[in-house]
């Protein structure tokens, strides 16, 4: 048995991102010829680092047969952590040269606003007045994965963030979408409960939005029968206006809605959700992103829009 790195080394692995970097295109390609291609060096030049790094982990990273070069266990294994590390150094290097010159790095927002209207009003009337922004925005819906190398958060309350400050921005009014011709349309508002016979039209489930709006439904005393899910909100209203099924819009973030569908209120219980905008309390902002977060405060002060009106 091949006597692990750690047991050979009393100082532990002193590892060469740059070896890292070659297992990577390896792993990707699968093969050493266009692996070399790919990061310009020569084939022998790329197999000799790949054995060091094999070497100074421990065991065989990869399974290889011919000109095939696979990996196996120890490598999927492996692979996680090597990715993890060189998107780490990464972003370091990027967090430098954002200090260096502040004036030339994007700002970074992450959001999971299932509706994007509020979004582009946002980043345009921000651009009009500093016309050199950038912008890096990651829409994430999924609780679990949920980043933390951003300059700011425009969340669902019931994400919570560690280590982050985080201000009060909106609460908007969940509805729910009828086809025009279903018996619900002849209503403007109604209790939730007689809703509970309905097929649902939802978002991907994993979702934030997804918890909110089972929890509403769990609360009027039953679970919904969910026959479509969708990852993005046009395709959820055009389903309710072909007639697939009922679905929960919200009531301003997204936009305007297709003709056929009817919009109710609602009420027990009382549909809203409540987003936050946060920020790391040990990160540092760049001028840029200082100026764009007041400018999110107050957009949305400014703002105090009615909710739409059911049509």
């Amino acid at each position: 048995m091949k006597e692990s790195a750690f047991n050979r080394r009393r100082g532990g692995l002193c590892m060469d991102i740059l070896r890292l970097r070659y297992f990577r295109a390896v792993a990707q390609t699968e093969n050493i010829s266009q692996a070399a291609e790919k990061l310009l060096i020569s084939q022998p030049a790329l197999s000799k680092a790949i054995s060091l790094l094999e070497d100074e982990v421990g065991v065989a990273l990869f399974q290889r047969s011919g000109r095939r070069i696979a990996l196996n266990e120890y490598g999927h294994a492996f692979l996680k952590y090597a990715e993890l590390a060189i998107d780490a150094v990464d972003r370091g290097v990027s967090a430098v040269r954002e200090i260096e010159n502040p004036s030339t790095a994007p700002i970074r927002l992450q959001t999971n606003i299932t509706g994007e209207l509020y979004l582009i009003e946002l980043i345009r009337s921000f651009r009009r007045a500093h016309p050199g922004a950038t912008f890096e925005v990651i829409k994430n819906y999924t609780k679990s994965k949920f980043l933390y190398d951003c300059d700011l958060y425009i969340h669902a309350v019931n994400i919570p963030l560690n280590k982050c400050a985080s201000l009060p921005l909106f609460t908007e009014e969940l509805v729910l979408g009828v086809p025009a011709g279903h018996p619900l349309a002849a209503y403007d508002h109604i209790p939730l409960r007689m809703a509970r016979n309905e097929e649902f039209i939802g978002l991907i489930r994993s979702t934030s939005w997804t918890e909110e709006t089972n929890g509403f439904c769990f609360q009027a005393g039953f679970k919904p029968n969910v026959v479509y899910t969708c990852d993005g909100t046009e395709m959820v209203a055009k389903l309710i206006a072909a007639g697939e099924g009922v679905g929960f819009l919200a009531a301003q973030s997204w936009g305007a809605f297709p003709e056929g569908v009817k919009l109710l209120h609602l009420d027990d219980p009382l549909c809203s959700r409540s987003y936050n905008l946060s920020w790391q309390i040990d990160k540092p902002f760049t001028p840029l992103a200082e100026q764009f977060r007041e400018h999110i405060l107050a957009y949305f002060k400014a703002r105090k829009a009615p909710p739409r009106q059911p049509r």
